[in-house]
C-alpha cells in the first residue's frame, strides 16, 4: 500500500507522465495545469464581466426565486467542500506542498467568485452565464481525470473521497446554471430570440433551432414563427454605429468603405478569431495523430491500452473540430449578416438624400442586391487570409520533420499558386465591375418595362422590348466571359495543392531524399498527403478573387456614398434684404453666382428683421435653377414672393421650366444664382407623374400621418374619390399594385392629390394634377381645393399650382407666367393681367369664375354598388392557402428543378462537363490507394518498385489535374452563359406573355427580383455551388470506398451511416427549403420598398418622410434578415450533425484498428485514417456547397414555377391569319361588348354597341374611373373580352387574331410616354423602318428637332431629363406619325401640355391622321368639339353617342359634362 501511495506522492514533485504503469499523469502537472491554470484565468474573467454587467437593468422576475436559490445552494455547498480539501492538504504534511496549497486556496477563491458572478448574471442577463458554464465544463472534465488520478495512485482516503464529493457538487451546479431563464424573464424580454436566451451548451451544439426545425418538419413555417433578430444585429443598430464612422472617415483612403464596414462589425469579426485557432489546433492533432496510429499497428510491443487512449484521443480531436467548426462558421456568418445589415441600411440612408439630378434608380437597386450579395459571398472565409497563412507554416514545419527538405516541394506549388491567383485577381476586379455594370443596364431596362408594362402593350412594343432585354442578356454574358476565363485560371491554381502538390512531393522525395537513406513509408506518405491536404491554400486562393470582387463592389458602393446629395439651400426668411418689398425689381438683389456649391453669403449685406416675416412663406430673389450646376439653366433670374395663405398659378408653354421652378423651390434642383427665402422646409407635394406605392388606398392617401376617419373622409369625398373606392372589391383597403395600376390615371392623380390635404400642411405644391380628370370631376375637385369655401382656403394653406388649365387662372390671388427662354414674362392678379396685353391676355379660352352655388356630387350614388371582381384579400387568402398547400406535398427533392436546368443546359453538354469533373476526381483520389500498394510492397521488402509506383502516381496526378482545367473551362465558358441565356429567355418570354391582370395583382419588385436576384444567382452562385459539390461528393464517395479497404467489416457501418444522412437530409431539407423560401419572400418587400423610394423621391422628401422611410427600410430589412440569418443557423446545425457522425466513424474506426491490429496493414491502416480525416473534410466542403447550391436552385425553382405559373394572355384559337394590309380601311364594330380584367372576373364594360366608319374621329368622355380606358384597353386586347361579345376591324374579328398583331397595327398614343432605352432614332423608329429625313422631318412638325439637335442629334440617348412632361407627349406623337396606320387612338394626348401647345397638337392630328379613324380619350372637351362623334360612358355602360353639336343643342350628359 504504501508502494502505491507513494506513486501520488512522487507525482507531487515530478512535472510529466506518471511514472506508474498506467495511462496517467502526475499529480503536478495536473495541479499546475489542470487547476491553477483554469482557476487564475477565471479570477482573471470575473471583474471584467462583473463590470460589464454593472448598469445593466434587472431582467428576472424578483418573485422567481427558485432558481436563483438553487444555484446559490450548491455554490455555497461547493465553497465548504473547496475549503475542506484545502484543510485535507495543510494538515497532511506528505501531500503538501506550494503547488497543492496554491492549487486549493484558488479554487476556493473561485468558489467565492462564483457565487458574486452568478448572482449579477441571474438577474442581469437574458441567458446562462457563458463564463461560468465554460469554466464548470472544462474544469469538470480536468476534476475528473484528477479524481481518477488520486483513486488509481492511491491519494489518502479522505482527499480522494472528498474530492469526488466536490466533482458530484460541480456537476449539480454546472446542471443549475445551465437552465435557461426564460419562463422567469421580464415581459419585455420574453419574446426575444431563443438564441439570446440560450446557454452554451445550447449555441454549440444549436438546440434553440431544435424548435424550428421541429415546425419545418411537421408544417408550413410562417413568417410569425421566425425569430427575432438580436438587438446586436438589429438594422437600426448597425446604421447607427456605421453612419457614426461614416461621419469621421477618410474618405480619401483607400477602400475606405471596407475598412469601415469591419471597424463597425469588428466585434462580431474578432469573435470568430478564437474558433478558427482552435480548429487549427484540433485540425493539426490529426496528424500526429495518424503517424502514431500507423506505428502503433506496426509496432507489436505497444500494449492496447495506447490504441485505447488513441482512441479517446481521436474522439476529442473530432469532436473538438467540430464544435470549433461550427462555432468559427457561425460567428462568420453572424458577422456577413452585420455587413448585410449595415451595407444596405446605408445605401437606402444615402438613397432618401440623394440630388435626383444624379439619380440613377437601377444603381441603387443593383448596390443593394447584386453588390451586397457579392460582398456578403466574399466575406464568408475573411478568417481565412490570417490562418490560411498560420496553417501553412505549421504545416510546412511538420512536413519538414516528415520528408525533410522535400517539404519545398509543396512550398513551391503553393507560393506558385498563390502568385499565379494574385496575378488573375488584378484583372478579375475590373472584369466583375464591367460584368456588374451589364447587369445594372439590363436590370434598369427590365425594371422601366416591368413598370409600364399596359403601355408597352398598347403600344406593340412587346417583341422589340423582347429583342432588347434578351440582347442585353446576351451582351451582359459576352461581357461575363473575360471574368470566366480569369475564373477557370484561378480555379486551376487554387486546386494545384489538392492535385499537383502530392505528385510534385513525392518525386522530390524519391529522387532526392533516397541518397540521404529516407525511404517512402506508410507512417511518412500517408501523414505528408494529410499535412498536404491540410494546407487550405485552395480556399486562401478562391478567396482572393472573390474578395477582390468584393473590393470592386466596396469602390462602386462608396461612390455612391460620396455622390452629390441634396441640399437644402432654402435661407431663413430673416435673412432677406427687404421683405417689405415682396416682388423686388430686377436690380434689386445682386445675382451672386454658384457654380458648384451653395450660394455663399455675407451675411453683413443683410439686414436681419422680422417685419412681415409671418406674412411671407417663400421669397425668390434672381434666381436661377437648372439640372447641373454647370450647365445652362432651365429658369432665370425670375424674383417673386408667395404671400402666406395665397395661391399662386404658374403657366407657360411646354419646356419653359415649370416643373423645374417647383423643384428648384423644394431644393431639388440646384441653384445656379440668387436666392430663395422660406421658413418651411416641408410641404405637401404632388408631382405632374402621381406617385402611388403598391399598398391600400387609404395608405396611399394618410401615408405616415396619424389616421384620423373624420378628416380623412372629408378629403377622400373632396377628392371625389368616394364613388371609385365604393366600386373597389375591398374599398378603402384595396391594395393599387405596383405603380398604380390598378387605377386609372385620374384616379391617380386623385390619390395623389388627396395626399396633399391630409397632412394639412402649411405649404401645398402641385404640378399639373388636374390634367388627367374629367371636366366635371376637375371641377368639383378644384373647387373643393380652390374655391372659396375650399378645403385650402378654409385651412389658411399657401398653395403653388402650376397648371395649363388657364380657364382656372381666375382663382388665383397670383399668377406667374414663364416664357419659353425661362424668364418670368409677366406676374400679377388675374385683373391685372388679362387685359395687359401679354401672355395670359393672348391665351383664347374661356375663363370660368367660382358659382356661389353648392358643388352638386359629380354621380348619382347608386343603391347598390358593384363589387368589381373577388376581393383582394380573398384572392391573396387563397393564393397562400394554395401556396402552402403546394410547400407541404411538393417533393422535397425537387428533382423535376435540377432536370429544368440541366434541360436548359443541354443534355450532351451536362453529361460531358460531368464526365471531366467525376474522372478528374476519381483519378485525383486513387492516387491514395497507389500510395498504399506502394508502402506495403516496400514493408514486404521490394526495393525496385519506386519506379513503377512513382510513374503511376504521376500520370493519375497529371490525367486528374488536365481533366480539372479541361472541366472548369468547359462548364464555366459553354453551359453556364448558354444555361442562363436560355432560361432569362424563358422568363422574358413568360412575362412578355402575361395579361394584364397579372401585373395589376402582382408587386413590380417581385418580379424584379426574378430578373435581378434570381438571374445573379444562376449566373454566379449556382455553378460555384454545382461544380465544387460535384468534385466533393467524388472524394466523398471515394473515400468511404477506400476506407474499407482496410477491413471488410467498416463496410458494415456504411448502410446505417447512409440511412441516418438520408434520415438527416430529409428532416433538414424540408426546413430549409422553406427558410430559403422565406428569405426569398422577405427580400422582395424591400426591393419593392426601394423601387419606390426612388420613383417618388421628391415627393417623400416634400412631405418630410424621409426619416421614416428609412424606419420603414430598416424594419423590412430587419424582417429579411430573420430568415437570412437563419437559413444560416440550420446549415451550420447539419454541418455539425454530419461532423458529429464522422466522430463517430473515426471512433468506430479506431476500435477496428485495435482489435484487428494484427491482421491488417499498416499501409491499409493510414489509407483508412486519412480518408477518415478527408471524410471529415469533404463532408464539410459538401454541407456548404449543397447549402449553396440547395439555395442557389430555388432561384431555377422560382424561374420554373414563375414559367409555369404565370398565365399566358394568348389563348386557344386566337391564330387568325390576316392580310399585311390590315385595316387597310378603319372601320369599327363593337357589338354587346363585355369586357374584364381577368377571366371569370366582373365585367367592367357591360353591352356597349358602337359602330365606327372609316375616317370618322370618336371623342370619348366621361368622368375618371367611368370606363374610357377600360374601352381602349379592350381594342387592344389588354382586357379579356366575353364569348358573346366581338369587336369587328374591318370585317375581322380581333378576338380570333393574336393579341401582339392587334396592336401592332393599331396606331396609340398613351396617356403615359415610354420610351426605350436607347438612341432617339431608334425611340422614334423602334422597327429602324425610317430614314433619318423622315425622322426629322417629324421631330420638326412636332417642334422637338431644336432639342434634339442641340443634345446631339439622332444618336443621342434618350434620356428623360431632355424633355419636359409634355415634350415627351410630343415626342410619342411624333413617334405615332411616323408609324402610320388606318387606326389611330389617343389616350388624353393633351393632358399636360398648354393651350398654345395644345392647338400644335390638334393641327398636327388633324393634318396628319385625316384618312385615318381617330378614337381620342378627351378630358379638355374643347379639342373634340369639331369630332363626327362622342361616345359618353358611366360606370362601364354607353350612355351617349351622338354628334357633339347635337348632344349640346340638347339635355344631354355631355353637356352638363361640358358646361361644368
Amino acid at each position: 500500500m504504501a508502494s502505491n501511495s507513494s506513486d501520488f506522492v512522487d507525482g507531487l514533485h515530478y512535472f510529466g507522465p506518471s511514472s506508474s504503469k498506467h495511462f496517467d499523469f502526475g499529480a503536478l502537472f495536473e495541479d499546475s495545469i489542470l487547476s491553477i491554470l483554469s482557476s487564475s484565468l477565471l479570477l482573471l474573467l470575473i471583474p471584467f464581466r462583473l463590470w460589464s454587467l454593472h448598469g445593466e437593468p434587472p431582467k428576472v422576475l424578483k418573485s422567481a426565486r427558485l432558481l436563483y436559490t438553487s444555484k446559490l445552494t450548491w455554490l455555497l455547498l461547493l465553497t465548504v467542500v473547496q475549503t475542506v480539501i484545502l484543510i485535507l492538504y495543510a494538515i497532511n504534511s506528505r501531500i503538501r506542498t506550494p503547488t497543492t496549497l496554491t492549487a486549493a486556496a484558488l479554487v476556493v477563491t473561485d468558489a467565492l467568485g462564483l457565487s458574486i458572478l452568478s448572482h449579477a448574471e441571474h438577474f442581469r442577463s437574458v441567458r446562462p452565464s457563458s463564463l461560468i458554464n465554460a469554466y464548470l465544463f472544462i474544469t469538470l472534465f480536468f476534476d475528473i481525470a484528477r479524481t481518477r488520478t488520486l483513486w488509481i495512485q492511491h491519494a489518502p482516503l479522505p482527499v480522494a473521497g472528498v474530492f469526488t464529493s466536490m466533482v458530484a457538487v460541480k456537476f449539480m451546479i454546472a446542471i443549475t446554471e445551465a437552465i435557461e431563464k426564460r419562463n422567469i424573464l421580464l415581459s419585455r424580454y420574453q419574446n426575444a430570440s431563443p438564441e439570446a436566451t440560450s446557454g452554451i451548451y445550447s449555441r454549440a451544439f444549436f438546440w434553440w433551432l431544435n424548435n424550428i426545425m421541429l415546425i419545418g418538419f411537421r408544417r408550413v413555417i410562417r413568417e410569425g414563427d421566425l425569430f427575432l433578430v438580436e438587438e446586436k444585429l438589429s438594422s437600426a443598430v448597425l446604421k447607427r454605429r456605421a453612419e457614426k464612422l461614416w461621419v469621421r472617415a477618410n474618405k480619401n483612403r483607400s477602400n475606405a468603405l471596407f475598412w469601415l464596414t469591419l471597424n463597425a462589425n469588428s466585434r462580431r469579426l474578432l469573435l470568430g478569431i478564437l474558433p478558427r485557432l482552435c480548429l487549427v489546433a484540433f485540425r493539426y492533432s490529426q496528424p500526429f495523430l495518424l503517424s502514431r496510429t500507423v506505428e502503433f499497428v506496426g509496432s507489436k510491443q505497444d500494449s492496447d491500452n495506447i490504441g485505447w487512449g488513441l482512441t479517446g484521443a481521436f474522439f476529442f480531436v473530432f469532436l473538438g473540430t467540430a464544435i470549433s467548426n461550427a462555432a468559427y462558421g457561425h460567428m462568420c456568418y453572424r458577422f456577413v449578416t452585420t455587413v448585410r445589415g449595415t451595407l444596405v441600411s446605408m445605401v437606402y440612408s444615402k438613397t432618401v438624400n440623394l440630388s435626383i439630378a444624379v439619380l440613377d434608380e437601377s444603381a441603387a437597386i443593383t448596390l443593394m442586391s447584386n453588390d451586397t450579395e457579392t460582398i456578403c459571398n466574399g466575406f464568408q472565409n475573411l478568417h481565412e487570409f490570417w490562418s490560411v497563412p498560420i496553417e501553412f507554416g505549421i504545416a510546412l514545419w511538420l512536413l519538414q520533420r516528415q520528408i525533410g527538405w522535400s517539404f519545398l516541394a509543396p512550398a513551391a506549388v503553393a507560393i506558385l499558386s498563390i502568385g499565379g491567383t494574385v496575378w488573375v485577381s488584378q484583372y478579375i476586379g475590373d472584369a466583375q465591375r464591367f460584368w456588374n455594370e451589364g447587369i445594372q443596364t439590363r436590370v434598369d431596362v427590365s425594371a422601366s418595362m416591368l413598370g409600364s408594362m399596359k403601355t408597352v402593350k398598347i403600344l406593340g412594343f412587346t417583341p422589340k422590348i423582347t429583342e432588347i432585354v434578351q440582347g442585353l442578356r446576351v451582351k451582359e454574358l459576352r461581357l461575363s466571359a473575360v471574368f470566366r476565363r480569369l475564373l477557370t485560371a484561378s480555379a486551376f491554381f487554387s486546386n494545384n495543392m489538392r492535385l499537383l502538390a502530392p505528385v510534385i512531393t513525392f518525386i522530390f522525395f524519391v529522387l532526392f531524399e533516397k541518397s540521404m537513406g529516407r525511404e517512402v513509408s506508410a507512417s511518412n506518405a500517408f501523414t505528408t498527403l494529410s499535412l498536404i491536404s491540410m494546407v487550405n491554400v485552395g480556399t486562401l486562393l478562391r478567396l482572393i478573387p472573390s474578395f477582390k470582387a468584393s473590393l470592386a463592389c466596396f469602390d462602386r458602393i462608396q461612390s455612391f456614398l460620396e455622390s452629390d446629395s441634396r441640399q437644402l439651400l432654402v435661407l431663413p426668411l430673416k435673412c432677406v434684404p427687404d421683405v417689405t418689398n415682396p416682388i423686388p425689381s430686377d436690380n434689386a438683389v445682386q445675382s451672386i453666382n454658384n457654380s458648384k456649391n451653395s450660394p455663399v453669403l455675407e451675411m453683413e449685406h443683410f439686414k436681419s428683421t422680422n417685419q412681415s416675416l409671418t406674412a411671407t412663406v417663400i421669397d425668390v430673389r434672381n434666381a436661377s435653377f437648372g439640372w447641373s450646376c454647370s450647365g445652362a439653366p432651365q429658369i432665370n433670374d425670375v424674383s417673386f414672393c408667395v404671400p402666406r395663405g395665397s395661391f399662386i398659378f404658374i403657366i407657360g408653354p411646354v419646356g419653359c421650366g415649370k416643373s423645374t421652378l417647383l423643384k428648384g423651390l423644394m431644393s431639388e434642383t440646384p441653384y445656379i444664382e440668387g436666392f430663395v427665402y422660406g421658413n418651411s422646409l416641408e410641404s405637401a407635394f404632388a408631382d405632374q407623374t402621381p406617385w402611388i406605392q403598391n399598398t391600400t388606398i387609404r395608405q396611399n392617401i394618410v401615408g405616415v400621418s396619424p389616421y384620423n376617419s373624420s378628416w380623412y373622409e372629408e378629403v377622400v369625398k373632396a377628392c371625389s374619390l368616394d364613388h371609385d373606392i365604393a366600386l373597389l372589391p375591398d374599398l378603402h383597403e384595396s391594395v393599387v399594385g405596383s405603380r398604380g395600376i390598378s387605377l386609372s390615371g385620374g384616379q391617380k392623380q386623385r390619390v395623389a392629390l388627396a395626399r396633399t390635404l391630409y397632412p394639412k400642411k402649411e405649404l401645398v405644391i402641385i404640378d399639373d394634377c388636374f390634367s388627367g380628370l374629367d371636366a366635371e370631376t376637375e371641377k368639383s375637385v378644384f373647387m373643393k381645393f380652390f374655391g372659396h369655401q375650399g378645403l385650402l382656403r378654409e385651412s389658411g394653406s399657401t398653395a403653388i399650382l402650376v397648371t395649363h388649365a388657364v380657364h382656372r387662372l381666375a382663382f388665383a390671388d397670383h399668377i406667374i407666367a414663364i416664357n419659353a427662354d425661362g424668364q418670368i414674362a409677366e406676374q400679377g392678379t388675374f385683373e391685372e393681367l388679362k387685359s395687359s396685353g401679354g401672355y395670359v391676355d393672348n391665351l383664347a379660352t374661356k375663363h370660368k369664375h367660382e358659382n356661389t352655388t353648392e358643388i352638386p356630387n359629380v354621380v348619382d350614388r347608386k343603391s347598390s354598388v358593384r363589387k368589381a371582381g373577388m376581393s383582394t384579400r380573398t384572392v391573396r387568402a387563397r393564393a397562400k392557402a394554395r401556396t402552402e398547400e403546394d410547400d407541404v406535398n411538393r417533393p422535397v427533392g425537387e428533382l423535376s428543378t435540377y432536370k429544368y436546368y440541366f434541360a436548359s443546359v443541354g443534355w450532351s453538354r451536362s453529361f460531358l462537363s460531368l464526365f471531366y469533373t467525376v474522372f478528374s476526381g476519381v483519378a485525383a483520389k486513387v492516387t491514395e490507394l497507389v500510395i498504399t500498394y506502394w508502402t506495403n510492397a516496400k514493408e514486404d521488402g521490394d526495393k525496385n518498385v519506386n519506379a513503377l509506383y512513382l510513374g503511376l502516381y504521376s500520370m493519375l496526378g497529371g490525367i486528374g489535374t488536365i481533366f480539372w482545367t479541361v472541366a472548369c473551362y468547359h462548364f464555366f465558358l459553354y453551359l453556364v452563359p448558354g444555361s442562363a441565356e436560355k432560361l432569362h429567355a424563358r422568363l422574358l418570354g413568360a412575362v412578355m406573355n402575361a395579361p394584364l391582370c397579372f401585373f395589376t395583382s402582382t408587386d413590380t419588385g417581385v418580379t424584379t427580383n426574378r430578373f435581378s436576384q434570381d438571374m445573379s444567382v444562376v449566373d454566379v452562385e449556382l455553378p460555384f455551388a454545382l461544380i465544387d459539390l460535384i468534385v466533393a461528393l467524388v472524394q466523398a464517395v471515394m473515400g468511404a470506398i477506400l476506407m474499407c479497404f482496410m477491413v471488410g467489416y467498416f463496410a458494415l457501418t456504411l448502410p446505417p451511416i447512409a440511412g441516418v444522412v438520408w434520415l438527416i437530409q430529409k428532416y433538414y431539407l424540408r426546413t430549409s427549403r422553406q427558410i430559403r423560401l422565406l428569405d426569398l419572400e422577405a427580400r422582395a418587400p424591400l426591393y419593392s420598398h426601394f423601387i419606390e423610394s426612388l420613383s417618388g423621391l421628391v415627393t417623400i422628401r416634400a412631405f418630410g418622410w424621409s426619416d421614416d422611410f428609412v424606419e420603414q427600410n430598416l424594419a423590412l430589412l430587419d424582417n429579411s434578415q430573420k430568415p437570412y440569418y437563419l437559413l444560416y443557423c440550420i446549415q451550420r446545425w447539419l454541418a455539425l450533425v454530419l461532423d458529429l457522425m464522422v466522430t463517430v466513424l473515426a471512433v468506430i474506426l479506431m476500435i477496428l484498428v485495435v482489435k484487428l491490429r494484427d491482421s491488417v496493414g499498416s499501409g491499409y491502416v493510414g489509407l483508412a485514417i486519412l480518408n477518415v480525416i478527408g471524410f471529415s473534410q469533404s463532408l464539410a466542403w459538401i454541407i456548404r456547397q449543397w447549402t449553396s447550391l440547395e439555395t442557389s436552385i430555388g432561384a431555377v425553382a422560382r424561374l420554373k414555377t414563375f414559367n409555369l405559373t404565370t398565365p399566358d394572355e394568348n389563348l386557344p384559337g386566337e391564330n387568325q391569319q390576316i392580310s399585311d394590309n390590315w385595316p387597310a380601311h378603319g372601320v369599327i364594330e363593337i357589338k354587346n361588348l363585355y369586357a374584364s380584367y381577368s377571366i371569370g372576373s366582373q365585367p367592367v364594360l357591360r353591352g356597349i354597341n358602337m359602330s365606327i366608319r372609316q375616317g370618322e374621329r370618336i371623342g370619348i368622355c366621361g368622368r375618371t374611373g367611368s370606363g374610357k380606358s377600360s374601352l381602349i384597353m379592350s381594342l387592344f386586347r389588354l382586357l379579356e373580352i366575353s364569348s358573346e361579345s366581338s369587336i369587328l376591324i374591318d370585317g375581322v374579328d380581333i378576338t380570333k387574331v393574336s393579341r401582339q398583331t392587334v396592336r401592332s397595327r393599331l396606331n396609340a398614343i398613351p396617356q403615359e410616354p415610354f420610351f426605350l432605352k436607347g438612341s432617339i432614332r431608334l425611340n422614334m423608329s423602334p422597327d429602324i423602318i425610317h430614314s433619318d429625313t423622315e425622322i426629322i422631318a417629324t421631330l420638326t412638325k412636332v417642334e422637338l428637332w431644336p432639342i434634339v439637335e442641340s443634345k446631339g442629334g439622332l444618336d443621342a440617348q434618350l434620356e428623360l431629363e431632355i424633355f419636359s412632361h409634355g415634350q415627351r407627349q410630343l415626342f410619342c406623337l411624333g413617334r405615332a406619325i411616323l408609324r402610320n396606320s388606318k387606326i389611330v387612338i389617343l389616350d388624353e394626348v393633351s393632358s399636360s401640355i398648354d393651350v398654345a401647345t395644345d392647338k400644335l397638337v390638334q393641327r398636327i392630328i388633324r393634318d396628319e391622321f385625316k384618312d385615318s379613324t381617330i378614337i381620342s380619350i378627351a378630358h379638355r372637351l374643347d379639342t373634340v368639339l369639331d369630332f363626327d362623334r362622342i361616345a359618353l360612358l358611366n360606370d362601364g355602360d354607353l350612355v351617349e353617342f351622338d354628334p357633339p353639336r347635337l348632344l349640346l343643342q340638347k339635355p344631354s350628359a355631355f353637356r352638363e359634362l361640358y358646361n361644368s
